[in-house]
């Protein structure tokens, strides 16, 4: 049985208590008064751990915190290490927090926990290209160098590659391609792997998590959300669960309904 439910089976049994009777009347009201606030709060926790504008605001407050310092991260280590993590990003534009081509995602939810994911962009900017005017968009750059695959250049619409090196131009045969084994450097190849393993299997991501704010929200909502209708406050011999259930929905709703 989960919590909730453990909850709304404890909670039942002061449905009982919230009903005085007649006799000593401070000792009857007071009763019912106590086992009413106590029911309420019951039913605002239990409500709490299946209300979906609260799983809501938990995933995306603390992804958002998350997606940005992962971000911040990996934008740190491109600039201190570029041959390692420039794949990540647009031609000449290693480190930059706009050039970045990958992204998180939210994979999967399970109630107040989820999954995160990280996405390959495609790039949009033309390989730098010094000789000739043809321009070439290298689109699937960051998971073709990430993966260390070759990659295999062909002539498409003229007879033969050409290609500008330091010690002049080459001219291939006609017809015949070129296998590049390592793309982007042998230093490239897992590099964003080992960056996001580094992130999220240490304290960069539970400093995350603390910074999103998540726990003042929380607490403030919670406060809101837990405190006792006036109703309760007053000297009477009865409650109604049906009311206070109504009341702890209402209540919930209000403290944590927004995003």
């Amino acid at each position: 049985m989960d919590n909730s439910s453990l909850l709304v089976t404890a909670a039942s049994g002061l449905q009982k208590n919230m009903a005085g009777t007649k006799g000593t009347i401070l000792k009857d009201s007071t009763v019912a008064q106590i086992s009413a606030a106590i029911y309420y709060h019951a039913q605002v926790v239990s409500k709490l751990t299946t209300n979906k504008a609260f799983e809501k605001k938990f995933q995306s407050v603390i992804f958002k915190q998350i997606e940005q310092d992962f971000g911040l991260y990996v934008d740190s280590q491109a600039r201190m290490n570029p041959k390692s993590l420039h794949h990540m990003y647009e031609w000449k534009k290693t480190g930059n927090k706009g050039s970045r081509l990958f992204d998180l995602n939210i994979l999967s939810t399970d109630g107040l926990s989820f999954k995160i994911t990280s996405k390959f962009k495609p790039s949009k900017s033309a390989v730098p290209n010094n000789f000739g005017k043809r321009r070439h968009v290298f689109i699937n750059k960051a998971s073709v160098i990430e993966a260390g695959m070759p990659l295999v250049i062909r002539p498409k619409s003229a007879e033969r590659l050409v290609f500008e090196t330091s010690t002049g131009v080459v001219y291939m045969p006609k017809g015949a391609s070129v296998t590049v084994t390592r793309p982007g450097g042998g230093k490239a190849t897992g590099r964003f792997q080992i960056a996001y393993a580094q992130f999220f299997t240490g304290n960069l991501v539970n400093g995350a998590i603390k910074r999103s704010g998540f726990q003042q929200i929380f607490n403030s909502s919670l406060t809101k959300a837990m405190r006792v209708p006036s109703e309760v406050r007053k000297v009477k011999y009865s409650f109604s669960a049906n009311t206070l259930n109504m009341q702890a929905e209402s209540a919930i709703a209000s403290a944590f309904g927004g995003i």
